[in-house]
Formats: structure tokens, sequence, C-alpha cells
């Protein structure tokens, strides 16, 4: 999340909307630790908070390798008794270690070996021999393990683009409210906001009271109001606190940051943020077969000297291009070229507003963004901004703008969409701001009237055949419940190659549930199978057709006798162990009965349950 080159091509000078974006600096994130006596306690079978915590360290170490590959991590212990230097000594040589802190990795990229080396120390019997190499001591000072953490960002020999402070604690009160190093972390906090450090809490334990303290100190840090925040709650699982972790760290990533103007003389500034985008596969590329250093390839152009009669390199400000109009070549040079691709320069312009209504889901052509105010560039965007979002949607319009989104990038039409906060549960979804939506010219707009597509008559009573089903079937779409199968399987086998160890199979969650969807149906089943089997009628060619309904009742018993698809024992099995089998229908109870050959005539829905409890012993 890499540089942007411009296509050469003059009849494809569309933005890429798959185009990386260049950011500026890098991202710094420390992670601390809390190595106090109870975070090592591993009583009642648990496992310890300590190694808990490393655990998901290591599991968004990795996750920062395939999303973020070039911000830096860190990871920090307080508490401890001893300061013993660290494993990768260069990162922290110039830093002077507080008493009762200890460095365990400084500030850098993460590798194979720093994770490999995360990895064995929570996997170790005696974690690397802790209680005698750092030992537990609570006697730290909150506002030293700060202290340190400024300085390991200030001297990780980067700029950061942004900074955050990750602390895994099960102690809710470091210090008592009445001493002085109470108030010195309170100091601390706000150098923390002057700095733009964000800072993370995860919560080690289940009746953690943020309230005592660090509900304050974090709304200090991040200058938030105390009524409006609320803290996590803890967790014990490692996935879900490393993707805690990596999504509070990449939700702040701004794409581009461009110029608003309203009109002459009005400006301000706002961030171009992704809602949504293409996770790309990592590129392949060329390596020695000897060595395993990375092959790169330049391309040079050469021209052929005939004074010299040699091949001489042919530099990229001699070079020209030309485009042939009426039999004659028009050339053009780099210059030239630069100039004329550069229509607009980079930023938003408002032309007008229109109703809501006028903007129709089928203009979609490509992925929009979100845009938020910016006050680092031009003060009181913020008010500003705020302005013309809330008169948008007092008056249920869209904002029609001109957007050009950096150098040499061709102008389109956009529309701004007002959006309001929405929270669900202890996430919030949706933020105050603009969706940036692109809107298509006449050259996107496809005609379709040549096309005659071969119409298909339903009938009503399909349609009533599958309203059951349909309903049953219906959930609310989460993006986090779906991972890509491909990228997830490439993934694990590069990582097995780089830790030489067993790649493990990823489970494709796009497949669908066939035994949890037929619990789901199981009531309308039967009348699924008679409808279909009465009304629609598969011919040899794959087309369906309508099926006049037979009257005679017997005739249709018997029709949804031979459709009636066989019910699963090992389902209806469990359920009974379960002491669930009075939520099975009558139906579904009637079809395994006559399916493992017991008789059920004049039988009612207890009278099924005790043939099958027989029938099993169960």
């Amino acid at each position: 999340m890499s540089g942007q080159y411009f296509q050469a091509n003059l009849d494809s000078v569309q933005e890429d909307e798959d185009t990386q974006v260049t950011f500026g600096g890098k991202e710094g994130i420390l992670f601390v630790i809390d190595a106090a006596s109870s975070m090592l306690d591993e009583h009642e079978g648990k496992e310890a908070n300590l190694r808990l915590a490393l655990r998901a360290i290591e599991a968004s170490m990795k996750n920062l390798v395939v999303g973020n590959q070039r911000d830096l991590v860190g990871i920090v212990f307080y508490n401890t008794q001893h300061s013993p230097k660290p494993r990768f000594e260069e990162g922290a040589a110039e830093i002077v270690v507080p008493q009762h802190t200890c460095i365990l990795l400084p500030m850098d990229v993460p590798s194979v070996e720093s994770i490999s080396y995360v990895t064995s120390f929570h996997s170790s019997d005696d974690s690397f021999d802790f209680h005698n190499r750092y030992g537990c001591d609570g006697a730290a000072s909150f506002a030293d393990v700060i202290w340190l953490c400024t300085k390991m960002f200030q001297k990780c020999g980067y700029k950061l683009q942004s900074s955050v402070i990750v602390l895994f604690t099960d102690n809710h009160l470091p210090h008592a409210a009445n001493i002085h190093e109470h108030q010195q972390a309170f100091v601390k906090a706000k150098d923390l906001n002057q700095l733009n450090v964000e800072f993370t809490l995860i919560p080690m334990r289940e009746d953690f009271d943020g309230d005592l303290f660090y509900k304050e100190f974090i709304c200090t840090v991040m200058d938030m109001e105390m009524e409006n925040f609320e803290l996590d709650v803890a967790v014990k699982d490692v996935e879900t606190i490393s993707s805690r972790i990596y999504r509070r760290n990449y939700r702040k990533r701004c794409n581009n940051y461009l110029k608003f103007s309203l009109g002459e003389g009005l400006e301000l500034s706002v961030g171009l943020y992704s809602s949504v985008r293409h996770v790309k596969y990592p590129k392949s590329f060329m390596v020695d077969r000897n060595t395993n250093e990375v092959i790169t390839r330049k391309r040079v152009q050469e021209v052929y000297d005939d004074v010299e009669q040699t091949m001489v390199a042919l530099m990229p400000h001699q070079q020209k291009k030309f485009q042939e109009i009426g039999g004659r070549r028009i050339i053009f040079t780099t210059q030239e070229l630069a100039t004329m691709k550069t229509f607009l320069p980079a930023g938003l312009r408002l032309l007008g507003f229109k109703p809501r209504s006028a903007i129709n889901v089928s203009y979609y052509i490509r992925h929009g963004s979100f845009i938020y105010p910016d006050e680092t560039s031009i003060s009181g965007s913020t008010k500003l901004f705020r302005a013309l979002w809330q008169r948008c949607l007092d008056r249920n319009v869209v904002a029609i703008c001109v957007l050009t989104l950096r150098y040499k990038s061709p102008p389109g039409y956009v529309a701004l969409l007002p959006q309001e906060n929405v929270v669900s549960g202890q996430d919030q979804v949706e933020y105050n701001g603009f969706h940036l939506m692109h809107l298509p010219i006449l050259d996107d707009v496809r005609d379709f009237s040549s096309f005659s597509p071969q119409v298909t008559t339903v009938s009503e009573e399909q349609v009533l055949a599958l309203k059951g089903v349909v309903k049953k079937l219906k959930f609310r779409y989460n993006p986090k419940h779906f991972s890509d199968p491909v990228l997830k399987n490439l993934y694990s086998n590069i990582e097995a190659f780089a830790f030489k160890t067993d790649g493990e199979e990823a489970e494709d969650t796009t497949l669908p549930n066939a035994s949890e969807q037929d619990e789901q149906i199981a009531e309308h089943m039967p009348n699924i199978i008679r409808e279909f089997g009465e009304i629609v009628v598969i011919n040899e060619g794959g087309s369906e057709s309508g099926k006049r309904k037979n009257t005679e009742p017997g005739e249709n018993a018997r029709k949804a006798a031979r459709s009636q698809a066989p019910v699963d024992k090992d389902h209806i099995v469990r359920e009974f162990s379960l002491h669930r089998e009075g939520k099975l229908t009558v139906a579904i109870l009637k079809a395994y009965a006559q399916q493992v050959g017991l008789s059920t005539q004049g039988a009612k829905k207890a009278d099924l349950i005790e043939l099958i409890r027989q029938h099993h012993n169960l």
C-alpha cells in the first residue's frame, strides 16, 4: 500500500483504479507488552497472556508483510527487573532504555528472522528463560514507557507518515491517581497528541476496567470527548486481536490530498480514502538460478550511427513520438506530450448540485473513494466541509464535481454523496463524509437496443415455490466473512517456503454450506420438491417449461414420493442425540421413517419420533 506510472498510450489515458498509490513515508507500529507476573500466569490450563500477546504480534507481523511491506515494527517490554540488550542491537544503539523496561525488537521492517524470533520466544517452554533474563516487576513508570516509545519512533531512521502504539496489559490502573507518576503519564499523553501518535489498548482480562485510567489517557492522546469513546472489550482469540490491530492500522491511510475548489477564491483541503479496492496478487520476478539474486531488467533505446558504424544509446530527451494523420507524421517531443496530457491541475472543482434521485446505481463504472477534510494544508477546511456536507444532507442533494487525481491525469466527472455515521455493535461501519462516485460519459454508456434476448416466462406457481427458500437463505453480507481462497493458499505456500514449514490448505469460504442450507429450508423442502416435480420439466435441450398440475391427489402423492430427496441420516441422529428432535418437521420425520423402512400409516409426530428412536436405540 508503491509507485504510479502514466500509460504512454494516448488511446488509454483513463486512470486505473487498481493502481497503487505512493504514500509519503512509512508507518511505525510499536507493540508494548506489560511483563508483570500476572501476564505470565498459566492457571487452569489457560495460556499466559504474554504468550497470547506475542502470538497476536506474530500474526500481525505476517499481515504487515502481506499488506504493508514497508512498515516498521518494534516490541517493548515494561515492568521487567532487567534490561538485556535486544536481539538485533543495531536498531537501538543510540537509545537509552529507562529502568524496568527493555527492547525486545528495535523498529525495523518485519523479516523472516524477526518473525521467527518472536515465534521461538512464545513457543519455548520458559520463554527464553524469561524469569531470569528479564524478570517480573511492577515498578515501571508509565511515563518512561511512553518516552521510550517516542524515542524509538524518532530514532528509527525513516520518515514516518504515522505512528501507532499498541499496548497489551491486564492492569487497568498502572499508577494511583494521587501520585506524581500518574500526572506525568498524562503529560506524556499530551506529547503523543502533539506528535500525532495513535494509541491502541488491547485488554488482556475480561473484567478490565478502562474507566480507571486508560479511557481518559486515550482520549487525551486522540483528542476525543470521553462521553463519545468506548474501549474495546477483552478478547482471547489471536485472529481477533491481530485483525483488530491490522484494521486500526489500515483505516487511516490516505491515498491522496487534494484542494477542493468551491468557487472563485474559496478552497478547502480534503483527503481521499479507498472504501474498497482489488487485492493484488504478488508479482512474480526472475531470480538467478545459482545465487537466488533478483534479476533486474533495463530497457535502452539504441540507434545506429552511420559515421561510427556502431549502436548508440538514445537518451530520453532525444526521443520523439509521432502520430500519423492524413499520410503525414506529426512529431511531438516528450515535453509537448506532457503538456497535451495536462488538462487541469490536480484537485476537485464544484460544478453544481443535483437531486439524490438523479444518481442511478447503473452509473457505477469503477471503484469510488471516500473524502474527508484535511486541516494540515488549509486551516478551517473541517468547518467548511461540514457546512457543505450538512446542507447536502438537509436538502437531499449531491454535489457534481470535476476530479483530476494528480499531475497529467485526465479529468472526470464525479458525484459527492453525503453519508452519516452508522455504528453496528462495537464497530463503526460508516463515517460522516462524502462518497466520491465516478460518473460515466457518453462513451461509457452502451446501447443494447439491437439485442433481442430470448424471454423466459415464469409462472406464478414457480415464483411461489421458491419464495420460502429465498426467505430462509437470506443473510446479511459482511466482507470479513469471506476470503479469497486462491490468494490465501498462495500466501500460505510462500509463508511455508520462507519459514520452512508445511503449508496449510485454506478453507474456501465462498462455497455454500449445503448441509446448513438443507437445515434452514427443511421446513419448505417437501413443498419445493412437490412444486418442481409437478411444475418444472427439464427438456433434453436444457430449457424449462411449465407443466399443468394434475388434480388427482393420488397421482400427486405418488409424484411427491418419487421426487422426495433422501434425508441425511447423520443429521437425524445428531438432532436426536442433542434432544432437538422436536424441532424436526413431520414431513422430515415421515420421509426419513419411510426411507429406513418404517411404517408411517396414521402416525403422528410423537409416534414418528418414537419409531425413529427405537429404530436407532437412541
